[in-house]
């Protein structure tokens, strides 16, 4: 899923500035070819008593959608943010379905170097190093360079049972009629090598780089639509 990330505070730590996210939801529909699937929530809160963040998403498919997806799939990461970046404690999916298909879980050890955990079913056991994200994470990650006037280059990426390169290339400028009005948005494409996917997003610079439009476009085609149709700042804290 395409990962939706907005506002970004700046933070001492250790002498030097960390990027912290700010509590938000956003709301986006999703259609596929055309044909409208529901929404998906995007949350993104902090953990008052640690520190850390928690990104999640939450499909809410209508009725012919719940032929292919469960009301009750979410995805969720736990994440520090220390003065080097965001990195990934724990990630973890859970399909809604019977079964341990799209199912997943991993923890990141950065002291001993490893992610592992399972991943439908099967044991995941990687080695780790400084810059490897998981599938919401990275969404973070490439929001965050954004914002500090940065490109998000390549990042790698641990996906299922194995770790995957995405490189992000900024694109055209476009104006787009949104439920916020027109906004100015800067494109950007993420690819992955050998892949006949790319992830298309529209990220407005007058909302901190949030994205107010993403495609997934396959083989040219375009197949997975998502545009915002809501938000909200300031959750509490502490969830």
């Amino acid at each position: 899923m395409l990962g939706i990330v907005l506002g970004f505070a700046a933070t001492a730590a250790s002498a030097q500035t960390a990027i912290a996210p700010q509590p938000f939801v956003a709301t986006y529909t999703v259609s596929y070819r055309g044909i409208e699937g529901g929404t998906l929530r995007m949350e993104l809160r902090r953990d008052a008593s640690n520190g850390h963040y928690i990104f999640e998403t939450r499909a809410n498919p209508n009725a012919l959608a719940r032929l292919f997806i469960s009301r009750d799939a979410i995805e969720r990461t736990v994440l520090e943010v220390t003065a080097d970046g965001i990195r990934p404690l724990l990630w973890e999916t859970e399909d809604g379905k019977s079964g341990s298909k799209g199912d997943g879980r991993l923890q990141f050890n950065w002291a001993g170097q490893t992610v592992s955990g399972t991943y439908e079913g099967k044991p995941v056991e990687l080695p780790l190093k400084p810059g490897v994200e998981d599938r919401l994470s990275i969404q973070i990650v490439a929001m965050t360079a954004l914002l500090r006037g940065k490109e998000p280059g390549t990042i790698e990426m641990v996906n299922g049972s194995s770790i995957r390169e995405y490189t992000y290339a900024r694109g055209q400028t476009q104006m787009l009629d949104t439920k916020f009005g027109k906004l100015d948005t800067v494109v950007y494409e993420s690819t992955r090598t050998g892949s006949n996917r790319v992830s298309r997003v529209w990220h407005a610079p007058s909302l901190e780089y949030l994205p107010v439009r993403a495609e997934q476009v396959r083989k040219g085609k375009v197949e997975t639509v998502m545009v915002l149709t809501a938000l909200e700042h300031g959750q509490k804290q502490g969830q």
